[in-house]
């Protein structure tokens, strides 16, 4: 699909020539870094509000030409909380071509298999956890055939969510300290553990169906990424839809909404011609290219065509929902190797090894602001 959008913007502009670099995403800012170390940055690069704090060193402000050429871009196109999203601190460093929201993703065959009510926008975290346990199913060895739910590992997209909707936070809101050992986070930890030690309806993790939601042997999956559309939809025996995540004791919030767009590196000396190509990424046309690709729609135009509503997942509703309650993660350039490097491992030991979420939390609070503290000596904590 990429390379079909860059030969389409080739075709309408003779004198520009896109060479197509790809990199493995785990190498990704690495290799930024590295390119822009050398003197080499690429024009153009890949960029989201969750990559962008990390590389705001080697972004231009585009704010100047987005003002300059904002009819031809047309900003109320995309829908409100993408244009909040990829606003950061009133000005724009990149344009989006899609995004990501935290949604419930169920089996419909598994449901009715299970003669199951489908999820619903009211659910409540009792209710999921209810349908996910009755769904579950064992065989006569006991062996579960069938699963309740997934555990999202090695990723905060889950636990932060059911952090958010406890009512709990992970930073204060300048991200000069971490907030994970409050009663309230405790309690999204302690739902997230309870799922595979208490309810038995998620698989621990390493085990479970290799494949997933795809398996077939999965009732929901929650949080599950929008990426994943294009896969699911081309598996003719997966019969499957969406519905807003489950509301927790805070209410509905703090989803994850993360966006993918692209950025133009301050050093380029092709800076028209990169923003050229980045508003073409992100017109209309190419969006539409996206969506019919599997990938949903961040401009209200498109979600509005009628090729949009008939695509799976078919209940595009609980996306608005997901999208007015959703909350991008913080901006800071710190926040990745937090969530990732210091906070992540011990969530996990919480679920491998039978730690308690009271003291996972107390330990990666510890270990985070730790982290802060020597980054950044002079600031309040």
């Amino acid at each position: 699909m990429i390379e079909g959008l860059v030969s389409k913007f080739e075709a309408s502009h003779r004198d520009i020539h896109i060479e197509i670099r790809a990199v493995p995403g785990n190498q990704y800012e690495a290799k930024i870094k590295t390119l822009v170390a050398a003197g080499e940055p690429p024009d153009v690069f890949e960029c989201g509000d969750v990559t962008f704090p990390y590389l705001r060193p080697f972004v231009a402000d585009l704010s100047v030409l987005a003002v300059r050429d904002k009819k031809e871009i047309d900003f109320e196109d995309y829908f409100p909380e993408i244009r909040t999203a990829f606003t950061i601190e009133g000005q724009i460093y990149f344009l989006p071509e899609t995004f990501n929201v935290s949604l419930l993703y169920y089996n419909k065959a598994l449901f009715r298999e299970a003669h199951e009510p489908f999820p619903t926008a009211n659910w409540s975290w009792d209710d999921y956890a209810a349908a996910a346990t009755r769904l579950t199913r064992r065989a006569s060895n006991h062996e579960v055939t069938v699963w309740g739910s997934t555990v999202t590992t090695g990723w905060w997209g889950e636990w932060l969510t059911l952090v958010h909707g406890a009512g709990g936070e992970f930073f204060n809101k300048d991200v000069t300290r971490c907030e994970l050992d409050t009663p309230q986070a405790v309690q999204g930890l302690t739902f997230y553990r309870d799922t595979i030690l208490k309810y038995g309806f998620a698989p621990a993790p390493g085990e479970g169906p290799s494949t997933g939601f795809r398996s077939d042997q999965v009732a929901m999956e929650f949080g599950g990424h929008t990426g994943e559309w294009k896969s699911y939809g081309q598996l003719p025996d997966l019969s499957w839809d969406i519905e807003a995540l489950p509301k927790g004791p805070s209410g509905r919030r703090g989803g994850e909404i993360s966006l993918e767009g692209l950025g133009v590196s301050k050093k380029s000396k092709e800076l028209e011609s990169a923003w050229q190509f980045v508003k073409f990424m992100s017109s209309k046309s190419s969006i539409k290219s996206y969506v019919a690709f599997g990938y949903p729609a961040v401009r209200r135009s498109i979600a509005a065509m009628p090729f949009y509503a008939d695509q799976p997942p078919l209940n595009k509703k609980a996306l608005a929902v997901a999208m007015d309650s959703a909350e991008p993660v913080p901006v800071s350039p710190d926040f990745m190797e937090i969530a990732l490097d210091l906070v992540q491992p011990e969530i996990d030991r919480m679920l491998t090894d039978g730690e308690s979420p009271q003291a996972t939390a107390v330990r990666a609070t510890e270990a985070a602001n730790a982290f802060l503290k020597a980054t950044t000596p002079d600031r309040p904590q």
